[in-house]
């Protein structure tokens, strides 16, 4: 048995946070992808090599902003809100991508659709939290499930 000591088993998972505040009428969105899973599934959008971390950040920011955006909608009061691509940064190995929402009012739900990386791995777990003026809710999503919601208390 010594050598299944050293075996790792791989980690397919996400982060998304969302969080927004009555104050500023914004709703920030942040995902937490790996690189490694990142770049895998990112590779059908392009012919060449992809390095998240020492490539092209213009050509790297229109690949992440096509994926997300085709793998991630914000419902607010059940209508699907448009979100504007802020950029994303690399940190050790993961990779953080920033989106917001701005000028929204009147917020009672808030609905998080997602698929994000369930092409690359069936296996795939999307970690969502929904923060609404404070109060945090948190959900687990495995492939192929891909709708949460919360609602303000």
């Amino acid at each position: 048995m010594p050598f299944l000591l050293g075996f790792k088993h791989p980690f397919y998972v996400s982060v998304t946070e969302v969080e927004y505040t009555t104050k500023t009428k914004e709703l920030g969105i942040t995902c937490k992808i790996y690189q490694d899973n990142l770049q895998e599934a990112l590779k059908p959008l392009t012919s060449t090599n992809i390095d998240l971390v020492q490539g092209n950040k213009s050509e790297n920011n229109k690949m992440i902003e096509a994926y997300i955006r085709k793998h991630l909608s914000i419902l607010i009061n059940g209508q699907q809100k448009a979100i504007r691509y802020l950029g994303y940064e690399n940190d050790n190995d993961a990779t953080w991508i920033f989106f917001t929402i701005t000028s929204l009012k009147n917020v009672k739900s808030i609905g998080v659709t997602t698929d994000l990386l369930y092409e690359y791995k069936t296996e795939f777990t999307n970690i969502i939290h929904i923060t609404i003026d404070g109060q945090r809710k948190s959900f687990k999503l495995n492939s192929p499930e891909t709708a949460v919601s919360a609602m303000r208390e």
